[in-house]
């Protein structure tokens, strides 16, 4: 099973999101920003996901990590707003996506899909499923 590392600082919304991220099949675990940079030293994750609610500086010491400790790992960092999307000077992601869970689960779910040996298929009522190749 593939797995997600979601980082913010809204505990509340982290639990949404990871309700939204969950219907991806993928395993997900949820944490602050200082909790997933412990996590990360000892854990790889198919994908983290950071939330709009984390700093700019938490966003790029988190992806500078990730890139040195796991560099097959992709970073999608949830904006709070899409049309005023900013892309931090230096800190390098694999995609950014708006909240809205619709649009949350496509780009999670193309991120989840591109990591190699994976795939991601439909079974009945939309919901994805891994399967290894």
């Amino acid at each position: 099973m593939q797995k997600i590392l979601l980082a913010g600082s809204d505990f509340r919304l982290l639990g949404t999101r990871a309700a939204v991220l969950g219907r991806t099949g993928a395993s997900v675990v949820c944490c602050s920003a200082t909790e997933a940079r412990m996590i990360l030293e000892g854990e790889r994750f198919d994908l983290v996901v950071l939330c709009h609610t984390l700093l700019e500086q938490e966003v790029g010491e988190m992806t500078h990590s990730i890139h040195r400790l796991w560099p097959k790992t992709r970073i999608l960092h949830v904006v709070s707003d899409i049309a005023q999307e900013r892309f931090y000077d230096g800190i390098e992601l694999d995609a950014t996506s708006s909240a809205e869970p619709k649009h949350l689960v496509r780009r999670t779910t193309e991120l989840l899909e591109s990591l190699p040996n994976h795939r991601i298929a439909e079974t009945a009522g939309g919901v994805r499923r891994q399967e290894a190749l």
